[in-house]
């Protein structure tokens, strides 16, 4: 069961589109697929539940923010976690019933501070540090919930590597850095892939994907022919700079319900999508990651 972040340090480069379209891709394909919003902005949430659904998630405290709260107390029981996954997020219909999406929520910036609110909570912690060393260990109950009950998970990250993104890394299998192929992105890409060595997590780079791509433009023709940095391996499968690509994932629309990925994304790009994922896979078992490539009635 993979568990695999989508990240990269510079905003603007269509991680959250492209998480939401690969979830949906497998979905559709049967696979049991969790999204988990690690942004504070909640815009893959958004995108797959719709703003009323994701207000209900803020209102009665089911998000990302109130997983990690409620992971925080010493009493806490891995029972409580499959209440923080929304079902049935998606519009479309094909992906629906095997979809689901942990919310985020804007008050995740202040997970240490409304810790220390909580009376209750706050007494089993002399410092931050000791919070963040007791969550880290949490992160195994987690794992556990999530390999039982999906058959992968992806992780749409803020473009920093923030606590929440640091509990991910210390379960995740790999990650795919979604990159527009221009020099500053790349360069992004490059201290990304330094800054995950640094801090000491041995997770396979499974590929940069290549976004936003503009074939009429030389420096993108150029880049994704030899990119002049050390990056992960881009895959083959290029997702193009598209107004029907924009107008899938305007939130605007989410509520609208698309027959299948073909309806929602027009069929060339949704053959796009399904060539990505089979590259994911193939990536991830060629590294040794488990997966589980079935269909479920």
């Amino acid at each position: 069961m993979p568990i695999l972040l989508m990240i990269n340090l510079k905003g603007g480069v269509g991680k959250t589109a492209s998480t939401v379209a690969i979830a949906e891709t497998f979905a559709e394909q049967g696979q049991r697929v969790l999204v988990i919003d690690a942004d504070h902005q909640s815009m893959a949430g958004e995108l797959l539940v719709g703003q009323s659904r994701m207000l209900m998630a803020e209102r009665t405290k089911k998000t990302l923010h109130d997983m990690f709260l409620a992971m925080a107390d010493v009493n806490f029981d891995a029972v409580e976690l499959p209440k923080f996954a929304l079902p049935n997020a998606s519009s479309v219909q094909t992906a629906t019933d095997n979809l689901s999406v942990v919310p985020c929520s804007f008050r995740i910036d202040d997970f240490s501070s409304n810790v220390a609110r909580s009376r209750r909570i706050c007494r089993s912690y002399a410092t931050e540090r000791g919070l963040q060393t007791y969550l880290a260990r949490q992160m195994r109950k987690v794992e556990r919930w999530l390999s039982t009950h999906y058959d992968i998970v992806l992780v749409d990250c803020p473009p920093s590597i923030a606590m929440q993104v640091k509990m991910f890394l210390r379960i995740a299998d790999g990650y795919v850095i979604p990159c527009v192929p221009d020099q500053l992105s790349v360069r992004g890409s490059a201290n990304l892939v330094k800054r995950m060595a640094g801090y000491g997590f041995k997770l396979a780079g499974l590929g940069t994907l290549w976004t936003l791509y503009r074939e009429q433009v030389a420096l993108h023709r150029e880049m994704v022919r030899d990119p002049f940095t050390r990056i992960p391996t881009p895959f083959q499968t290029i997702i193009p700079n598209a107004t029907r690509l924009a107008a899938a994932v305007d939130p605007r629309g989410v509520n609208a319900p698309f027959s299948n990925c073909d309806a929602k994304y027009g069929k060339p790009f949704a053959t796009r999508y399904r060539e990505l994922v089979d590259e994911l896979f193939a990536r991830c078992e060629r590294v040794g990651i488990e997966t589980r490539v079935v269909h479920y009635v």
